[in-house]
């Protein structure tokens, strides 16, 4: 009975002691009773308090780094009200309250927009060029597709995933899956069969910081990181051994005994690379060269010279994509264009100059094919050693893998 009663006394004194110290006990949440007037003009509320290492990665940008986070968040452009004001005409906000997650393209769509940076300037976002457009534009931006699997992704809001990838420090990591090889025979260039086998599955990752508010450089964006099977293609490709080396998607290589550094055209081949400068040389810049010729021939001004790349530009379509066309070898050398097949005056043989042989391949074949198709005869690896065999007669038995290996046979 003593025991009983001493443990009650015990459990009063407990909370007594609890009640009268409650009140003095320390918030879980420091300052949480201390409220922020937001009646003044502009935002009292600062957003990096909370997002401190998004404010750390605009501050590394390269672009966008002198913008807030209401430039963005709150961007007026797009219909939504935000919350405001604390008085009369004071809104809690309808399809958003404080911020909402913004789509690129809502100032980058259209014809682009301004917006009043930190300084209280007034700075234009660009369109981005084709993706602006109804549709994402035409279809020969060679990224279309990438910004419209983006859109049905729920990664990222709308198409934001695909502009991440590029133009932010954000890791990609990409898997390609595609034919493994093609086999095909011809017969005075005319294809008497033509089969695709197996799969290649291709993963690459191009690691960077993970910082998707920190924006790159337009300069500093690497078109071999995420086409890295087309990199290896150029640059590695299958050891050759004593002959050259097997390097497929463009006649990168010239066969030593065969082909010249210059060109029936009069210049120096376009494609090649001397093999000491590949590994640095097959760079965005290289990509530029055919994907999108406009650029590369704004860029380098004495190439657009010698190469007449003012005339082959109009024969491409790379002032309507975003940065990189998709194309055909029939795109600058098909019949009529300004670099259409002519013969070396240095061989037998007609080839096929003057037929429509490069225009059939890319009218009755998917354009993955095409350029595996030229490069049967153009990879230099393979350059049969009868010249007549297929510049008299249009023969050929070809094998070729596709990128990366580019291993080639042509009987």
């Amino acid at each position: 009975m003593k025991r009983e009663i001493l443990l009650i006394i015990f459990l009063i004194a407990v909370t007594s002691i609890i009640l009268y110290t409650s009140t003095e006990t320390v918030s879980l949440f420091a300052g949480q009773h201390t409220f922020t007037a937001i009646s003044d003009s502009g935002n009292q509320i600062e957003c990096t308090a909370c997002h401190s290492r998004m404010n750390s990665e605009l501050s590394n940008s390269s672009i966008h780094d002198d913008l807030s986070c209401e430039a963005c968040h709150r961007y007026s452009g797009t219909g939504i009200t935000f919350a405001s004001g604390d008085t009369a005409g004071s809104t809690q906000g309808s399809e958003s309250h404080a911020a909402y997650t913004p789509h690129c393209l809502d100032c980058h769509g259209g014809s682009g927009t301004w917006i009043e940076n930190t300084t209280g300037s007034l700075v234009f976002a660009p369109p981005a060029k084709a993706f602006n457009e109804s549709g994402y534009g035409s279809d020969y931006s060679a990224h279309k597709r990438f910004v419209n699997d983006a859109n049905a992704s729920d990664v990222s809001p709308g198409e934001n995933e695909a502009c991440l990838a590029c133009h932010t420090d954000y890791t990609v990591s990409l898997s390609y899956s595609y034919f493994w090889n093609i086999d095909y025979t011809l017969s005075s260039w005319s294809f008497t069969s033509f089969s695709y086998n197996g799969t290649r599955n291709y993963n690459i990752k191009w690691s960077k910081s993970g910082a998707k508010h920190e924006f790159v450089s337009l300069n500093s964006i690497d078109c071999t990181e995420c086409h890295k099977n087309i990199y290896d293609a150029l640059v590695n490709g299958t050891d050759g051994g004593s002959n050259e080396d097997y390097l497929t998607h463009a006649p990168v290589e010239i066969d030593s005994d065969k082909w010249d550094t210059d060109n029936p055209w009069g210049h120096y081949r376009y494609h090649y690379i001397p093999a000491s400068n590949r590994a640095t040389w097959v760079n965005s810049t290289y990509c530029l060269k055919c994907h999108n010729v406009t650029e590369y021939a704004s860029e380098h001004p004495s190439d657009n010279t010698t190469y007449s790349l003012a005339d082959v530009s109009m024969d491409t379509n790379s002032t309507s994509v975003h940065c990189a066309e998709a194309l055909t070898c029939a795109t600058c050398h098909g019949s009529g264009k300004t670099k259409a097949v002519i013969d070396n005056p240095e061989r037998s043989g007609t080839g096929h100059s003057g037929s429509s042989f490069v225009d059939n391949i890319a009218s009755n074949y998917a354009r993955t094919f095409n350029g595996d198709i030229c490069m049967g005869c153009h990879e230099a690896a393979i350059h049969g050693k009868s010249c007549s065999r297929c510049h008299s007669s249009g023969y050929a038995n070809v094998s070729i893998e596709s990128e990366p290996s580019g291993y080639c046979t042509n009987n």
